[in-house]
């Protein structure tokens, strides 16, 4: 398995992933295209599917949307989006006082026939060495404590990050979890 930060270079790979692999097995969530998080988006994106298709294309030229790819056998079986906190617009804001630089982690996919195999493991240790390097002084995510689906899980297994190292600090409607570096 090889693992590479999404870039305007790879990202057909991505689309390709989205639009033929990444919910084969879960029809309602075809054409999210990983861009809930990133609002509010501008008008000329609207719900349909081609449009958020169009919007996550735009997000990766402009430098926005972030995360990574795990390749197997030169193509794309798996994706972490992944980014600095303050790009997220569905997450709540950090406290004034709080000024720390955090990455934060919001979803996982893994193609179907890839599961049960560490990617996403391998993708967050990825994301995790990236953001040391990178000047971050914690990783953020915000899995659900006891799902029992795998869509569910689509911020990551709770068990993945308490394995980790990651710590819950804190509750929303789901957990938030954070590993210090």
């Amino acid at each position: 398995m090889k693992i590479e930060a999404l870039s305007s270079a790879n990202s057909a790979d991505w689309l390709e992933f989205f639009d033929q692999r990444a919910f084969a097995d879960h029809a309602g969530w075809q054409g999210c295209y990983c861009t809930f998080y990133f609002q509010p988006k501008p008008e000329a994106f609207g719900t349909r599917r081609a449009k958020k298709r169009d919007y996550a294309v735009w997000l990766i030229e402009q430098g926005i949307m972030r995360g990574y790819l795990a390749y197997e056998e030169n193509h794309v079986v798996g994706w972490c989006n992944a980014n600095d906190r303050t790009q997220f617009g569905r997450i709540a804001p950090p406290p004034a006082a709080e000024k720390e630089k955090i990455l934060s982690i919001v979803c996982f996919l893994v193609q179907k026939e890839f599961r049960h195999r560490g990617i996403a493991t391998a993708l967050l240790e990825r994301a995790i060495s990236d953001a040391q390097r990178d000047g971050y002084s914690a990783v953020e995510a915000y899995p659900q404590r006891d799902s029992k689906s795998e869509f569910r899980n689509y911020h990551g297994p709770y068990a993945m990050y308490a394995r980790l190292g990651f710590m819950e600090v804190g509750a929303q409607a789901q957990p938030i979890v954070r590993r210090s570096l």
